[in-house]
């Protein structure tokens, strides 16, 4: 906040020296002006019940006022839901900030194509097919996932190269996918950083979206005596995050260092890395808590906290950020470019759960990222429905009646 209102000020005298604001300043990017309006500010000009001390009725009043000066219709822009309606209760025009909309996009990650069964059969014989096969279906886009079927067979494809390739068997930390689209999404997460440096993981709560990420995230970094586990290993650490409308702002508040002050926000994150390392071997909890702890003290797993993500360069880590759909354009960016080399991304979100009052489906970072990263070769996504919860049988009947 102290750098934006610093950068703002300068700005603001920058423009101050070409003119008198009072008067108004003529902006070299548009052919409007900037007008400071000082005595436009009066509790005659809201309606009875709006205190003229708070700040968003000031600026209403002032757009009341500006449009009886001018006898002007005067449009408050603002992303504030709340100051939208109080300003539209008042008779202000009120719009929110174009620019920022994205429209949410249809693109899943995945398709589903009818064809014949010798083309299935072919690609399991091939392992590949040229995509030109299917002409008649819409372009591919980059690292896309394709189930074929002629209604009783299947195969579940990636195009990836400029081929459909067939997928294998794969399994995370001894954990195996229960439906196709976590199939598709721990192919993704598994895939190397050189070929896919960035997941985007989309969709309700209890889709495993957290879970397959911690579980690929051990598969490729964690080896010790007690799960017994060989994989060869893909990175140095596990870098895990979670944007929450208060976390960042209140770290001060809470006791201990870094890890302690993050942890009670971070309880998704150990609840599955819980179940990850007791693998149905009924270990008691002491036992997975030495672990969780050895983790943390040697550095293997290390949290990150998303207000001072700036500055860092996190190299050769496997990096998870959980609610990005509370996550504005500017942070995510942020996190994003501060993916250093030889490491993985995954950004988790749902865009039915945003809290932060001026973001929602059309300007969350969520949102802006699985637009603009759409075809490019370095991001695979995949959206998940509420068909593929697999938390319990409740989650999915709530997320059917409550959502």
């Amino acid at each position: 906040i102290g750098y934006n209102a610093r950068q703002t000020a300068r700005i603001l005298e920058d423009i101050r020296n070409r003119g008198n604001l009072i008067k108004g300043v003529k902006l070299k990017e548009t052919d409007g002006k900037l007008i400071f309006e000082p005595n436009e500010v009066s509790q005659e000009n809201l309606p009875e019940g709006f205190d003229i001390k708070k700040p968003d009725n000031r600026i209403i009043s002032s757009c009341i006022g500006i449009a009886r000066k001018t006898k002007r219709a005067v449009i408050l822009v603002t992303n504030d839901i709340m100051m939208r309606i109080a300003a539209a209760a008042c008779g202000v025009e009120v719009q929110e900030y174009k620019n920022d909309q994205i429209k949410e996009s249809s693109y899943v990650g995945y398709r589903e194509i009818k064809t014949s069964r010798e083309i299935i059969d072919d690609i399991y014989k091939k392992q590949s097919l040229a995509p030109e096969i299917f002409a008649d279906e819409k372009p591919f886009v980059a690292n896309e996932y394709i189930t074929l079927t002629d209604g009783n067979t299947s195969a579940l494809c990636v195009y990836r190269d400029n081929c459909i390739r067939l997928l294998k068997d794969t399994t995370a930390f001894g954990i195996r996918p229960q439906n196709r689209l976590q199939r598709f999404a721990l192919d993704a997460l598994l895939a190397p950083a050189e070929e896919i440096p960035l997941v985007i993981l989309r969709g309700p709560a209890g889709t495993a979206k957290t879970f397959l990420s911690m579980a690929a995230a051990l598969d490729k970094t964690y080896t010790d005596e007690f799960t017994r586990h060989t994989s060869s290993t893909s990175y140095d650490k596990i870098y895990i995050g979670r944007a929450n409308v208060s976390s960042d702002k209140a770290f001060g508040f809470l006791p201990g260092e870094l890890e302690d002050k993050t942890r009670p926000l971070l309880g998704c994150f150990y609840s599955n890395l819980e179940d990850l390392l007791r693998k149905g071997n009924h270990e008691e909890d002491a036992q997975i808590q030495i672990q969780i702890d050895d983790m943390m003290e040697t550095g293997l797993l290390r949290v990150f906290p998303l207000a001072y993500i700036r500055g860092m360069s996190i190299k050769n880590s496997f990096i998870i950020c959980d609610e990005a759909q509370n996550i504005g354009r500017s942070l995510i960016r942020d996190i994003v470019t501060r993916c250093g080399q030889g490491s993985k991304l995954v950004i988790l979100g749902d865009t039915n759960q945003i809290d932060v009052p001026f973001l929602d489906k059309t300007n969350s970072g969520l949102t802006y990222l699985a637009h603009n990263m759409k075809g490019s070769t370095k991001c695979a996504q995949i959206t998940f429905t509420e068909k593929e919860s697999v938390r319990s049988a409740l989650a999915t009947e709530a997320l059917n009646r409550l959502m």
